[in-house]
């Protein structure tokens, strides 16, 4: 099996194929020959393993070796600092500190390290932490960004992990108004991050997570906004047919949400129109989504 196979399709099955693809990561280790080899292996091993599996000592491990043999480089930071994380789950917290006093050193960028850190614990916390916990280390992680003179070096981690985040918070069966406000936030956050570091794509994206956070705690009129904004945006740049259909399908939800069903029916009809053409999975995702936003109840506080 090729490294590139293993990662790439690992992706794609660690949930339904946990412990297979952990004895793969095993099995295949060795195959890591340079360091975004060993940042691209670390990430999927301290995912499935660490966060799925809940065996942290076993993750570490697994960077560890991927890691074997490498020259010092600071493209080698980023697995570190999940090799540093791993082992604070698994209580080794000398081994730990000395992932990061490393990373640190390659870096050369103490600020860099601690906001890579953070999010990657903050993400972590989605499978073994809590929703508290979650805001806290984000919150942690943007006192630091705030702090910096420039953020391109974390703009794009900074969009993907609060994009992972939002949406994350987003399924919880229960939120508080602390909680909403948190999910809103970090929602707001990515939208300005991948207006740094994203294309028009990733803009209409992000307003499409806004449209979806805003409508799952009732905010009609700025879930409404965001799905606007994230249509317009595709119509000046060129044709995405499935983010439109489903910004469409955002956009029914507020719509109906406010209570103007005929505007909704006819955004439905519109994103109903565009998903006929599809089949196989797109379209029972599609139909899958179409129920939820169908069924969704008005939001309230826990």
């Amino acid at each position: 099996m090729e490294l590139e196979e293993l990662i790439n399709g690992g992706w794609g099955r660690h949930e339904a194929e946990t412990e297979v693809l952990a004895s793969e990561l095993e099995e295949h280790m060795g195959l890591v020959s340079d360091p975004g080899q060993a940042a691209a292996f670390s990430a999927l091993a301290s995912h499935t393993v660490g966060e799925h599996l809940g065996d942290w000592a076993r993750a570490a491990r697994l960077i560890e070796g991927a890691m074997q043999g490498l020259a010092d480089d600071p493209a080698l930071t980023s697995s570190l600092i999940l090799l540093g994380v791993s082992r604070e789950f698994a209580e080794d917290s000398a081994g730990s500190a000395q992932a990061f006093e490393q990373a640190r050193a390659l870096a050369g960028n103490d600020a860099l390290v601690e906001v890579r850190t953070r999010l990657a614990r903050a993400s972590a916390y989605m499978e073994v932490g809590t929703k508290a916990d979650i805001l806290s280390e984000y919150q942690r992680a943007m006192d630091v960004v705030g702090e910096m003179s420039n953020t391109a070096s974390v703009d794009r981690l900074v969009a993907i992990i609060s994009n992972n985040l939002a949406s994350h918070l987003m399924e919880q069966a229960e939120l508080s108004q602390e909680e909403a406000d948190g999910m809103l936030h970090i929602a707001g956050v990515a939208k300005d991050a991948w207006s740094r570091a994203g294309d028009w794509v990733n803009h209409e994206r992000a307003d499409y997570l806004m449209a979806l956070v805003c409508n799952r705690i009732s905010r009609w009129s700025e879930g409404l906004a965001a799905a606007d904004a994230g249509l317009a945006t595709i119509a000046a740049h060129g044709e995405e047919k499935i983010d439109e259909a489903f910004l469409q399908l955002a956009r029914a939800h507020a719509l109906r949400g406010a209570g103007d069903e005929g505007a909704a029916a006819l955004a439905l009809e519109v994103a109903d129109g565009i998903a006929a053409e599809w089949d196989g999975g797109l379209k029972g995702w599609y139909d899958s989504q179409r129920e939820r936003s169908l069924e969704a109840k008005t939001w309230e506080p826990a």
